[in-house]
């Protein structure tokens, strides 16, 4: 049994800061996506939200329910996008 000292830390510190400058926009594969979904669905079902976060701004995200120009979410405060990548199908943008 481990004698290490417990620690709590509040969620949104445990982002930790980037090396560099992220790319304005930041394609999202349809894969990831949709296991993003399925883990909102699972823990829901457990009474505790998954939150995206922009890395860079520690910034809740704005979510795109139905994406116009491909934008899924964007941050509040820098403005960064996260978008789909080019291989989303037509039939698959909702």
């Amino acid at each position: 049994m481990t004698k290490e000292k417990s620690e709590l830390i509040l969620g949104v510190e445990t982002i930790r800061g980037l090396v560099g400058e992220p790319p304005k926009r930041i394609e999202i594969p349809l894969e990831l996506q949709k296991s993003e979904n399925i883990s909102v669905q699972t823990w829901n079902a457990y009474y505790i939200a998954i939150i995206l976060y922009c890395y860079k701004c520690k910034e809740p995200l704005i979510w795109h329910t139905y994406p116009r120009e491909d934008v899924l979410y964007h941050c509040p405060k820098c403005q960064r996008e996260w978008v789909k990548d080019s291989k989303w199908s037509k039939g698959e943008q909702k």
